[in-house]
């Protein structure tokens, strides 16, 4: 048995009370707010008897202005009402407010987050390393690469040819390095997705209200402390800390 729904329909959103015409509600037939309505459904009353939907009642003020009138929001309510028209159903104005600025970064924003679904996680390893409390500033490194190296005479580095006294010996490993008292490596970083991961991690944490800069940044400590190390007759070598990542400041 469908419910009667009067003509004048009372509405309570979220604490804010509205009046329209069932009309109005009804305008969008596809729409979730036309399905609620249709009095094929049982929609819960206040004690005043008036309809109640718990959602964003200053939101729906526009959502309302839109269904009597074709009215588009301003721009800076565009996000809160693209969120609120993707809830009703209401596919028309969901289409117009895309391309209001707001909501196309907003877009934008959560398509490149569904592509990098490590970031959340990543933005929270950050967090962990921060103290609950910052006096001035607390920095953060994410390491891409950590472990000693060989640099030879011309320049070049090369891989796997670090001397285990170096790597026995605890000495060595007291400098400071960019990776601080985080110890936290986080591989792998490729070079090709490194900006946008790192934009992202910055812009997840902004918008939690801290204040983000970064810096790629690489320990040159010498472990010869500018001296030379002969690792063989022909090849003179500098060993070298070689801690490469991004260092997040956050305040």
């Amino acid at each position: 048995m469908e419910n009667q729904i009067p003509n004048v329909v009372p509405l309570n959103v979220g604490g804010r009370h509205f009046s329209t015409f069932l009309s109005t509600l009804l305008r969008h037939e596809d729409s979730m707010l036309a399905a609620m309505f249709s009095g094929r459904h049982q929609v819960e009353r206040d004690k005043d008897g008036c309809y109640f939907i718990d959602r964003d009642g200053s939101a729906f003020a526009h959502i309302l202005e839109f269904l009597r009138h074709a009215k588009l929001p301003p721009p800076d309510h565009a996000r809160e009402v693209y969120v609120e028209a993707q809830y009703f159903g209401l596919q028309v104005l969901s289409d117009k407010l895309a391309h209001f600025k707001d909501v196309r970064e907003e877009i934008a924003s959560k398509e490149q987050l569904f592509k990098y679904q490590d970031i959340e996680a990543l933005a929270e390893r950050v967090l962990k390393a921060v103290p609950p409390v910052i006096t001035g500033t607390s920095k953060v490194a994410l390491l891409m690469d950590s472990g000693w190296k060989a640099r030879s005479k011309v320049g070049d580095v090369v891989p796997n040819v670090v001397p285990a006294r170096f790597l026995e010996n605890t000495f060595w490993q007291t400098h400071e390095c960019i990776q601080g008292d985080n110890c936290d490596y986080i591989e792998p970083f490729c070079p090709a997705d490194l900006p946008v991961r790192v934009a992202l991690v910055q812009q997840y944490l902004q918008k939690r209200g801290y204040y983000v800069s970064t810096k790629l940044e690489t320990c040159e400590f010498s472990l010869e402390r500018g001296k030379k190390s002969v690792w063989s007759d022909l090849m003179t070598m500098d060993v070298f800390c070689g801690v490469h990542g991004v260092v997040l400041t956050i305040s």
